[in-house]
């Protein structure tokens, strides 16, 4: 009954706090060019999709199972296979993204917001991690399992991320930080493989919270190294890159040089 009672909290609160980050969105940014990068822009957007990820947690009974799982068992704890696997995916991130993914990202020589920073990677990758949770939850609740549950979870996973990130995030939130080939290593090298091992630790041991940290771990070093500017940043800030996509949608081309990405995808709407 408690949970229960958090449960309709928390599902409450980011049903208002979304409605609310609406609101101050069409009052205060509706009209915004594409081209036009602005930080109270930028962190209301994200914050209306963090709460649409928190809904679809606790809807999803994602978050009553992350509340009802200790971090680790004493068996896995315990257990040198399960030590190494943990070990090998937060190695894994640690060198895609802290390492890989800061020396191949773009910041136009933006500032360190560094407090702010992770303050925005954790609730992000509590939200992005989440949502990606619920995906695994939902299918393992249907009773497959083994590599029917890996392959539908992965699935289900990528197809989120690629339309989310390419037609959302990397359009109207991050600012630019990328280039056409830095996005096809990072999806390659950092992206994929994150989940494809990630994935795999959670089928083998169903760590949800393990699971979370990995990927909180991973966006915290996204933000950082892509200085992400804080709200209250000032300043001109260079905006994505943009080209035509899926039904003439705009999605992140990757910097090619002043403009001209925008200017080829309003040419083409044209």
């Amino acid at each position: 009954m408690a949970f229960f009672t958090f449960l309709n909290f928390y599902l409450i609160i980011f049903i208002i706090f979304a409605i609310v980050m609406i609101i101050v969105y069409i009052i205060r940014y509706k009209g915004l060019a594409i081209d036009v990068w602005e930080p109270g822009a930028a962190w209301t957007r994200a914050f209306i999709y963090f709460s649409f990820c928190n809904i679809i947690i606790a809807i999803s009974g994602t978050l009553e199972q992350i509340f009802a799982q200790s971090l680790f068992t004493i068996e896995q704890i315990t257990n040198p296979y399960w030590i190494i696997y943990c070990l090998i995916c937060f190695i894994y991130i640690f060198l895609a993204y802290w390492i890989l993914w800061s020396r191949m990202t773009l910041t136009f020589k933006r500032k360190y917001y560094i407090g702010s920073e992770i303050i925005f990677g954790v609730i992000w990758g509590f939200s992005s991690g989440g949502i990606l949770l619920s995906f695994y939850h939902l299918w393992r609740l249907t009773g497959i399992n083994g590599w029917v549950l890996y392959l539908f979870s992965f699935i289900s996973m990528g197809l989120w991320q690629y339309f989310i990130q390419d037609y959302f995030w990397d359009v109207y939130v991050s600012p630019e930080h990328d280039t056409p080939k830095s996005i096809i290593i990072k999806t390659a090298i950092c992206h994929i493989p994150n989940i494809v091992i990630c994935l795999g630790f959670l089928i083998t041991w169903n760590n949800y919270i393990v699971f979370i940290l990995l990927q909180t771990f991973a966006l915290i070093a996204s933000t950082i190294f892509q200085k992400f500017p804080a709200p209250w940043a000032k300043g001109k800030f260079n905006a994505p890159m943009v080209k035509q996509g899926i039904f003439g949608f705009p999605h992140g081309s990757g910097y090619l040089g002043e403009k001209k990405s925008y200017k080829n995808y309003i040419k083409k709407k044209k």
